[in-house]
């Protein structure tokens, strides 16, 4: 398997999962506003393929991406199988109608981020804007301590 591409403060990346094109656009142009190169996955294969040659920093996954739902989406468990060294550094929101919005446990039951209701998708750059860098924070002395001991 081919090295994992790594991404630098200069270069973040990030993947858009879902169907729907208005949804897309207004992930897209929110990670785009906070300096994210994006990417738009056309298939749960093609989010597979993303995955194992490149690091995400951010990927957005809407739960009915590739015919799935919030009980079954093929890219939640593809993000689910990753080596955790790599999930551990991609920050995924999860997007749908039954969520609502920053709720943690949700967040946590999916083994995601963040959930964000989709009607709150005009509020995205300021809901990843505030939640990124919490996530960051929260996983920086973990992440800095892993480092030390020569495990990532």
């Amino acid at each position: 398997m081919p090295a994992i591409t790594p991404i630098s403060e200069e270069n973040r990346a990030a993947l858009v999962c879902d169907d729907n094109v208005e949804r897309a656009e207004a992930a897209e142009g929110a990670l785009e506003d906070l300096a994210y190169k994006v990417q738009r996955a056309g298939s749960p294969e093609d989010v597979s393929d993303k995955l194992k040659y490149d690091q995400y920093d951010v990927v957005y996954v809407h739960d009915s991406f590739g015919g799935g739902n919030s009980e079954n989406n093929e890219v939640l468990e593809i993000i689910q199988s990753m080596p955790i060294s790599a999930r551990r550094k991609t920050f995924v929101a999860l997007a749908g109608t039954k969520y609502t919005t920053l709720d943690h446990m949700a967040a946590f039951a999916e083994s995601v981020n963040i959930v964000i209701n989709e009607a709150d998708m005009p509020e995205m750059k300021a809901i990843l804007k505030k939640s990124i860098p919490t996530n960051y924070l929260f996983y920086k002395v973990y992440n800095e301590i892993l480092r030390e001991s020569g495990k990532a």
